[in-house]
Formats: C-alpha cells, sequence, structure tokens
C-alpha cells in the first residue's frame, strides 16, 4: 500500500496556514462588528447638542416666569401697591414667590434673609406648578 506520508514539517506549515487564516476571519468579522455598531462620533455630538437644546429650554422657560413676574409687578394697579406696602414682609415674599420671582429679588424687595427667601419660593412656587 503506497499512501501519503506527511512528514511533521508538512504537518507543522499545515496547522500554521489554518492558524493564520482563522486570526485573519477574525479580525475581518471584528472589523465588521465594530463598523455595525453604529458608534461614531457623530452620535456623540448629536447627543451633546440634545442636552444642550433642553438646558436652552428650561432656562429660557426660567426667563419667561420671571418677565412674567416683573411685569405682573409694574402692572399691578394702585390699590394692590397700597395693600402690599400694609403686609408683612412674609406674605409679601408669598406673593413674590407665587407670582414667579427669584429668591434675591424676594429678599431684595420684602427685607428679609436670603435663606428665609429661599424657603418661601421654594414651598410656594413648587405649590403652584404643580
Amino acid at each position: 500500500m503506497n499512501g501519503i506520508v506527511i512528514t511533521w514539517v508538512q504537518l507543522l506549515y499545515i496547522s500554521l496556514v489554518l492558524i493564520l487564516f482563522y486570526v485573519a476571519e477574525l479580525l475581518l468579522f471584528m472589523r465588521k462588528a465594530s463598523a455595525h455598531k453604529g458608534v461614531s462620533p457623530d452620535s456623540f455630538e448629536a447627543d451633546a447638542l440634545r442636552k444642550e437644546i433642553a438646558q436652552l429650554r428650561f432656562e429660557m422657560d426660567a426667563l419667561k416666569l420671571r418677565l412674567v413676574a416683573t411685569q405682573a409687578e409694574w402692572s399691578q394697579p394702585a390699590e394692590l401697591v397700597l395693600e402690599s406696602s400694609q403686609e408683612s414682609p412674609y406674605s409679601h415674599a408669598i406673593r413674590l414667590a407665587k407670582l414667579g420671582a427669584d429668591s434675591n429679588s424676594v429678599a431684595h424687595q420684602c427685607g428679609i434673609s436670603r435663606g428665609e427667601a429661599d424657603l418661601i419660593v421654594a414651598l410656594y412656587r413648587s405649590s403652584t406648578q404643580r
């Protein structure tokens, strides 16, 4: 019987070729998988822009509230101005907080501390926004 005789050197070359082929295939599949993930610099930039737009919208809404509060203060009739001079600083602060004024202006207009103004604004602004 004449059979095929493979020496150990030939067997080593065949196994080396098979290993190289396997590694090349593995690298090709990894490259295709990373291309299909959809992770690109554009998607990160788009997410950052979405967050920035949301932050700007939030700030615009806060500015609109302050504008409405300021307009309401300027358009008060004389009777309300007289009433506000007779009311306590805390009820005046509550009224301003309900109109949407910030704590700095509440503290300044009512003559109360910043901490008291923060508390009043936090309590009464949240109750009117619900």
